[in-house]
């Protein structure tokens, strides 16, 4: 009865390979052996086995890769490079770019000059590590360079603006003296004669000295251009 159950499975592991017989064999007292012989899926099967088992042996006694190098920046290696020159060891200096505030390192890189410690390097070390406050001259310094840059920039916007403003001047003396320069005769004399009647009386005075020199002085010929531009635009604006 056994024999008739295990033999249908048997067949099966014969069929896909996995043995290629086995064999019935009575081993008394009415007990059978059966024997089997590995078929070719079987040794296979046996054969990864036995590699797996050796890879496995070889990664726990064999090193394994080495370590990635750490890589750092080119602005990591600049304060690297700082703190060695400050004698800071470079594995400490690795450490403490890698565990702090870079901005915080470069500030500390300045203000160890501030300092009266004996050794500026463990100073600057522990300042870092620790977040000291910095020392107060140095932060005065950084204040008054502050205040003058801010001024300087206060400064440079006040040129600029000036700058401007002469150029908008320039362009609308150039575009009215077009404009006057476009009328005909008349009209030229129409605006002459309003500049005379809007003359301070002081001015209308002394032009009338200069007519008979001949020759007019460079300040009463900047304040009858004035007014000549001041009546051109009023005419602009009327459409006249």
């Amino acid at each position: 009865m056994a024999k008739q159950q295990l033999d249908s499975g048997n067949h099966e592991l014969q069929d896909t390979g996995f043995i290629s017989k086995f064999d019935w064999s009575e081993n008394g007292n009415k007990d059978w052996l059966i024997y089997y012989w590995p078929g070719e899926r079987a040794k296979e099967e046996m054969k990864r086995a036995k590699i797996k088992s050796i890879d496995d042996r070889a990664e726990e006694y064999l090193p394994g890769p080495k370590e990635e190098v750490k890589k750092y920046s080119k602005e990591q290696v600049d304060l690297i490079n700082k703190l060695v020159k400050l004698n800071v060891s470079k594995v400490t200096a690795e450490t403490l770019i890698r565990c702090n505030d870079h901005v915080l390192i470069e500030k500390w890189i300045e203000a160890i000059n501030y300092s009266n410690a004996d050794d500026k390097a463990a100073y600057l070390v522990k300042a870092i590590r620790e977040n000291w406050q910095f020392p107060e001259e140095y932060l005065r310094e950084k204040r008054e360079a502050e205040q003058k840059e801010e001024e300087e920039k206060i400064e440079y916007i006040k040129v600029k603006r000036q700058e401007e403003k002469n150029k908008k001047r320039q362009e609308e003396i150039k575009r009215i003296e077009q404009i006057y320069n476009s009328l005909d005769s008349l009209q030229q004399e129409e605006i002459r004669t309003e500049i005379e009647n809007r003359l301070p009386e002081f001015w209308k005075v002394q032009l009338n000295k200069e007519r008979v020199k001949g020759k007019t002085s460079k300040m009463l010929g900047v304040i009858l251009e004035e007014k000549r531009r001041e009546i051109i635009k009023e005419w602009i604006k009327n459409k006249k």
